[in-house]
């Protein structure tokens, strides 16, 4: 990948606001509401704070929509009980996502299907001044391989995110599919 590419995984300059912990709780909350369209119908979403610290919504699928195999594979990755707290390290450049946000984050579908399931999901960039708020009362901590890099620039910040962690548990996830 070039390094100049929008969609190359990288560290992306934040804005970083007073309060940071008010920018993730008001994540967390959008991430656990259920919306309402104009049918009737409850959906969920996941949440994305952009680097800008904008909360972009994504809604997911109905449950009742997943095949059968959609939900075993989900359930592979992370059973449907209990549900879960699952926070996310991914690339969430704000053009990156606009232009094509499969592109900026591979595996977005299966945050999707986590959401659908029951989970509540939000992603950040995992920038070091927004760690451990980015993290805090998560069960589940994804990272999208792509980031690593970025993260392990910062030596103690495994630490501070399992601190921040209900339950301190980190997945890799690979860009590739592999």
């Amino acid at each position: 990948m070039d390094g100049n590419d929008i969609f190359y995984p990288r560290m992306p300059e934040v804005f970083l606001p007073a309060d940071i912990a008010d920018v993730f709780n008001r994540a967390r909350s959008a991430a656990a509401d259920l919306t309402q369209d104009a049918d009737g119908v409850y959906h969920r979403q996941i949440i994305i704070v952009t680097p800008g610290r904008l909360l972009i919504k994504k809604e997911c699928p109905l449950a009742a929509d997943l095949q059968p195999a959609q939900i075993a594979l989900l359930e592979k990755f992370v059973p449907r009980k209990p549900t879960l707290q699952i926070s996310v390290i991914a690339y969430t450049e704000l053009e990156a996502l606009k232009k094509d946000m499969r592109r900026a984050i591979p595996f977005v579908d299966y945050l999707l299907g986590f959401a659908s399931l029951g989970h509540t999901v939000w992603v950040f960039e995992g920038h070091p001044a927004a760690l451990e708020e980015g993290c805090r009362d998560a069960d589940l901590l994804l990272v999208d391989s792509g980031m690593l890099p970025e993260l392990e620039k910062n030596p103690d910040w495994q630490a501070t995110v399992e601190q921040a962690m209900r339950v301190p548990e980190i997945k890799l996830v690979s860009r590739s599919g592999n």
